[in-house]
């Protein structure tokens, strides 16, 4: 398993896409309704601006191949998961969990075909 992804949930998807964009001088990799993704290429980690999902401080993605398998290992070993795990349909998986201080993190399955 491998980080491939923190994001930060942002007011004004538009102004912070210019300062990752224009300012930092990340490249843009994905851009939808709600979402920004900035990095050097999708083979590394990056940094996703979510308009759509509310919150404070960064989410830390962890990337699995199978995220019913890891998330069931995870639960066995104490991990409390927040929810049941989701699907943006064609794109991603997520399973959403915290750490022992409140931190949040997810499991990702990509589902796209490159």
């Amino acid at each position: 398993m491998k980080m491939m992804l923190a994001w930060y949930p942002v007011k004004d998807l538009k102004a912070a896409s210019k300062f990752y964009g224009e300012t930092l001088g990340l490249k843009k990799l994905y851009e939808m309704p709600g979402w920004a993704e900035f990095g050097e290429g999708t083979d590394s980690p990056t940094i996703g601006l979510s308009e759509t999902q509310p919150g404070a401080g960064a989410t830390v993605v962890l990337a699995t191949d199978n995220i019913d398998a890891t998330r069931a290992d995870f639960e066995r070993r104490g991990v409390k998961f927040l929810g049941e795990t989701r699907e943006i349909p064609g794109i991603v998986r997520l399973a959403s969990f915290s750490d022992p201080a409140g931190n949040h993190l997810q499991l990702a399955q990509t589902l796209l075909k490159t």
